[in-house]
């Protein structure tokens, strides 16, 4: 590896270390830029987060972005360097996605009667299903197995799972005065076993089609199941909150699927759920002491009405400061049914996209953002546009490998001027979504109260439009020798459409697949494909269209 000047050799391989370990690539070196290496605003909190504790220092993350090169990145990180700094010090702005281990504590058993409490998140998902009963907040998840699974192995997986993550036997137990969290002694899953009869011709993602091109060929018995599985609710006093299946075909092939409630899951808890399992099924009786999900949520309401809490509270405060409430949508005649569709994206667009990332300091996820914004405001004429977007709440690395929902969710919000172009509104989302990741302390249901929006009845204010990212990669594990590959089953998105309009950007295999889904009854399937291609066709030729004019110039 070459050296470059004022970064001592020492300390450069100390990082491309770090670099490597994180962005699970080798060889890297001075000059490779995070965003070419395929780095994203998620794994840049895992990279800060690890590069402060290596180096013992607290690394703002908005520093990866402003140094994006392993060079410069470590000559400001040395440049950093305080000598009383402890060198665990987590650094508060990361955001941590679990890829740097902690180690594991737990505070004790707890008896199963003894009232807990629910994070913010956990109330607002349990809130949306009081007021509509027909919400289904499942999330579905499927993977095809490279090797063989033992049905009795898994069973025994799982139960020993349960049993360690209070969090997967949880009650939510509605009492006179509210709902409150106890927990229930552990409980083995079931296991369904599923005929899938012949095998398609791939049953694994598809990484050679165009984007566009129809959702992968599931068999029939897994999306029956999915779907069943989606449909039929769940208890949420028993603490039996996950459902699982392992469905075979004829030629010995097959597939995983669970089906598990959002209180108890997001995003960034598969991949500690497919470590986890991997480990109970190597040594099944050798439990160890984890971070329970009820100390995050005691970390959550310690952390409420400290200074950094009001610091984080009062951005909001000026961030959304006379924004609109809400980013009107075309809403059909008459209620139509939801829907969900893949947008036309090409199967290189991250290639594509990667010399704009570099050489602006940007993320993939930061591109998409400024895509959605000015189809937004070319589609609604509107100068000032909002849109959510989920974050993970984990800026501490004691949770690292938590088991449980740890979203909060951040606002995005777009000014435009008759001058501005689109990079224009690129450079703002950079800012947007890193403010976004330096603030996220602080609740969204506690802006919401401290801001006191303009509400409407099925609308989410400012997040009525959501953007979300999908990085399915981090779903690839080993389980038990077999290799599991996540499944995209676009078909089963309009079933949980829980927004006007849902765009999800999915990076799967290398490659950046874009999904929609819309509520019928806020928007109509022609105005979602409408805004849909206009979104496509910016992403498309984005690189050429960063000195376009955002708004009709006259």
């Amino acid at each position: 590896m070459d050296s470059v000047p004022n970064t001592p050799p020492g300390q450069l391989r100390r990082m491309a270390a770090v670099w490597e370990q994180v962005l699970k690539k080798g060889g890297i070196g001075p000059d490779d830029s995070f965003f070419t290496l395929g780095g994203q605003s998620v794994m840049a909190g895992t990279l800060v987060r690890a590069a402060g504790e290596r180096f013992g220092v607290r690394i703002p993350i908005r520093s990866l972005f402003e140094y994006s090169r392993l060079g410069e990145f470590t000559d400001h990180v040395v440049g950093l360097a305080l000598p009383t700094a402890p060198t665990t010090a987590p650094p508060p702005d990361a955001v941590s996605t679990g890829a740097v281990s902690t180690g594991a504590v737990s505070t004790g058993a707890v008896p199963p009667d003894v009232p807990l409490e629910m994070t913010a998140f956990q109330r607002r998902i349990w809130l949306a299903e009081q007021i509509d009963p027909s919400v289904r907040n499942h999330v579905p998840l499927a993977w095809s197995v490279a090797g063989r699974l033992d049905p009795d192995r898994l069973r025994v997986a799982l139960g020993r799972l349960v049993a360690e993550h209070e969090i997967l036997r949880t009650r939510f137990v509605d009492e006179d005065d509210g709902w409150s969290v106890r927990l229930r002694e552990p409980w083995l899953p079931p296991l369904e076993l599923l005929d899938l009869g012949e095998a398609p011709d791939d049953t694994s993602a598809d990484t050679t089609a165009d984007a566009s091109a129809d959702a992968t060929d599931i068999p029939d018995g897994v999306t029956e199941w999915l779907e069943a599985a989606l449909r039929l609710p769940f208890d949420l006093e028993s603490g039996q909150l996950l459902r699982a299946a392992l469905g075979e075909f004829a030629d010995g092939r097959q597939l995983l699927l669970l089906c598990v409630h959002h209180l108890v899951i997001d995003g960034e808890s598969i991949p500690v759920l497919l470590a986890e399992l991997d480990r109970c099924c190597a040594t099944p009786d050798r439990p160890r002491q984890v971070v329970q999900y009820r100390e995050f949520a005691a970390h959550q309401r310690e952390q409420r009405d400290s200074a950094s809490w009001r610091t984080d509270l009062a951005y909001w405060e000026s961030a959304l400061e006379g924004a609109s409430a809400d980013t009107p949508l075309p809403a059909p005649e008459r209620p139509e049914p939801n829907g969900a569709f893949r947008l036309p994206l090409p199967a290189r667009l991250l290639d594509s996209l990667r010399a704009v990332q570099s050489e602006h300091g940007v993320s993939w996820f930061m591109v998409a953002a400024t895509a959605l914004a000015v189809s937004l405001h070319r589609w609604t004429g509107l100068d000032d546009v909002t849109f959510g977007s989920p974050t993970t709440n984990r800026n501490h690395p004691r949770f690292a490998e938590l088991f449980g929902p740890s979203l909060n969710t951040a606002v995005l919000r777009s000014g435009v001027t008759a001058d501005s172009t689109v990079l224009d509104v690129l450079l703002r989302m950079r800012g947007e979504a890193l403010g976004a990741l330096e603030h996220q302390a602080v609740e969204f249901d506690d802006v919401l109260n401290h801001v006191k929006p303009a509400r409407r009845f099925g609308h989410t204010p400012f997040v009525n439009v959501t953007l979300n990212m999908n990085l399915l990669d981090d779903h690839v594990a080993v389980l038990d020798g077999a290799l599991l590959t996540p499944l995209l089953i676009d078909e089963l998105r309009s079933d949980y459409a829980k927004f006007g309009l849902t765009v999800t950007m999915v990076q799967l295999e290398g490659r950046l697949i874009g999904l929609v889904s819309h509520r019928g009854d806020q928007l109509g399937a022609e105005g979602a494909r409408d805004l849909a291609d206009r979104l496509a066709g910016l992403l498309n030729r984005f690189p050429e269209a960063l000195d376009e004019p955002v708004l009709p110039r006259d």
